[in-house]
C-alpha cells in the first residue's frame, strides 16, 4: 500500500503539533538573532552573547515548554574574534554552557546532525533521541533551525528536551491515536512509545523516510508484530507507526 496524501494522515499525527509550532517559534527567535549579524557586521563573542542571552533566558522560562537548554550554535569564522562559539544556557538556573577547549568542542559540534541538517537544508530539524554527552548525559531531543544574516548561514539556534519530558507532555496525544502508538524519528528510531518494551533509541522502522509504502517491516523479531501501519507527521522527520500483527 502506498501512502496516501499527507491531509489524510493529519488526524493520526497531532502529537506532530507540537514540534510543528516549537519550530516555527525559533525560526522568529532565529531571525532576532541574525538581525544581530547584520546589525554588528562580524560581531565579537561578547556583542553576540548580549542579543542571544535574553533570547534563551526567555525561552528558558516558559513554562509551557520543557526545555533544558537554549542558545546559539555559531558557525565556523562568523565571529570576528573567535573560530567556534556556543552562546547556550541550560537547567532551571540558566547556568552558561562553557567549554573548555571551544576548538576541539566545535570542531565536534560542526558535525552533528542538529548543526549540519540546517545548515545544509536551511530549514529546522529534530534530533535525537540520543545521549547528550556535552552537555547533560540524559537521552535528548535537540530542535534546531539555520540563523541567516543577508541569506549567509552563521549559526544555529537550538533547544534541548529530555526525552522523558517530552514522553510526560505527550504521551496522552499518543495514546489518542493509538493504544499501541509509537512516534519514531526520521532515521526509524523510537522517540517515545504507548508500548512499556520499546525504549527511546530503539531502531524500529529503518528507511521509512526513503519508502512510499505505508505499511511497513519492523526490525527485530522480540517487539510483539511484524509490520507497522506508518502516519508521517507532515514535512516533520517523524512518524506515529502503529502496529499491525
Amino acid at each position: 500500500m502506498t501512502r496516501p496524501d499527507s491531509s489524510s494522515l493529519d488526524a493520526g499525527c497531532q502529537v506532530g503539533e507540537f514540534f510543528s509550532s516549537l519550530l516555527g517559534q525559533m525560526e522568529t527567535w532565529s531571525k532576532a538573532m541574525g538581525k544581530a549579524f547584520e546589525d554588528f557586521g562580524s560581531p565579537t563573542r561578547a556583542e553576540i552573547d548580549t542579543v542571544i542571552q535574553p533570547l534563551a533566558e526567555a525561552m528558558l522560562d516558559r513554562k509551557d515548554l520543557p526545555l533544558v537548554g537554549a542558545g546559539f550554535v555559531a558557525a565556523h569564522n562568523a565571529l570576528s574574534d573567535a573560530e567556534w562559539h556556543m552562546a547556550w544556557w541550560q537547567g532551571v538556573a540558566q547556568e552558561r554552557l562553557l567549554m573548555l577547549t571551544m576548538e576541539s568542542a566545535g570542531e565536534t559540534y560542526s558535525r552533528r546532525e542538529w548543526f549540519t541538517v540546517p545548515m545544509e537544508t536551511g530549514r529546522g530539524h529534530i534530533t535525537g533521541p540520543y545521549v547528550d554527552f556535552l552537555c547533560t548525559d540524559e537521552y535528548t531531543l535537540t530542535l534546531s533551525v539555520p540563523v541567516l544574516a543577508e541569506g549567509k548561514f552563521v549559526g544555529i539556534a537550538g533547544v534541548d528536551m529530555f526525552v522523558e519530558s517530552v514522553e510526560k507532555l505527550l504521551m496522552g496525544e499518543l495514546e489518542n491515536i493509538d493504544a499501541r502508538a509509537t512516534l519514531i524519528n526520521g532515521g526509524g528510531r523510537v522517540i517515545l512509545s504507548v508500548e512499556p518494551q520499546l525504549a527511546a533509541g530503539r531502531l524500529l522502522v529503518p528507511g521509512w523516510k526513503e519508502s512510499i509504502e505505508t505499511i511497513l517491516p519492523v526490525a527485530g523479531e522480540d517487539v510483539g508484530f511484524s509490520r507497522v501501519e506508518l502516519r508521517p507527521c507532515r514535512d516533520l522527520p517523524l512518524a506515529v507507526v502503529i502496529p499491525l500483527s
